[in-house]
């Protein structure tokens, strides 16, 4: 919007025109606002089941971590990351990356000199570390689509509170001066016409 209000029919029709795009322009924000709140919201309620998933699993195998205090064998270079595989997905104008798989490094075990429990427990780690990852993922994510969200919220508030009031406000105030400008000119003409007759009459 112009600092400067030009009093004049070309600045009001613009001053329309701009009006019009900023009407246009709010219930895109809204609903834009509308669905980041909703995604944020969706992320969020599936970190917690993926922590809630975690959680249950370490209750469960907590009579494994004497077994395994005892044995020689290190899982961790066992179960090692190999690959990381996520697609960037476009959400309401936010670029997040979604996890598509995560692939592990192919050990090959021994079995006649590896503990029973030894192929249970790896699984077990893939799940877990493949858990960690996607909660790690999906709360980038959320900082993303957060600053995305704000963003969308600080528009909608200007257009709203400032843009539009104000643009409104100052089409009110030229159609008032350019009504007071024509209304003077049509005073104007009118006393420039009886002075004419009234100076025919007296001749």
């Amino acid at each position: 919007m112009a600092d400067k209000i030009l009093m004049n029919k070309n600045f009001l029709a613009a001053l329309k025109a701009e009006l019009k795009e900023f009407k246009t322009a709010l219930p895109v924000f809204e609903m834009k606002e509308q669905q980041l709140k909703g995604v944020v919201q969706e992320i969020e309620n599936s970190i917690i089941r993926l922590q809630k998933s975690i959680e249950e699993t370490n209750t469960k195998t907590k009579e494994w971590v004497a077994v395994m205090a005892e044995d020689t064998i290190d899982l961790s270079e066992i179960v090692k990351i190999d690959n990381v595989v996520t697609e960037k997905q476009e959400i309401a104008g936010a670029t997040i990356e979604a996890f598509i798989d995560l692939k592990f490094e192919n050990i090959e075990i021994d079995l006649f000199d590896t503990p029973l429990w030894v192929d249970a427990a790896i699984e077990v780690i893939k799940d877990q570390k493949t858990d960690l990852l996607m909660i790690a993922i999906k709360r980038k994510n959320i900082e993303i689509l957060r600053e995305e969200l704000a963003e969308a919220r600080r528009m909608k508030n200007a257009l709203k509170e400032v843009f539009i009031p104000e643009t409104i406000d100052n089409i009110r105030k030229i159609q008032i001066y350019l009504g007071d400008v024509e209304r003077l000119a049509i005073g104007c003409a009118k006393l420039v016409k009886k002075k004419k007759q009234d100076k025919g009459a007296s001749v």
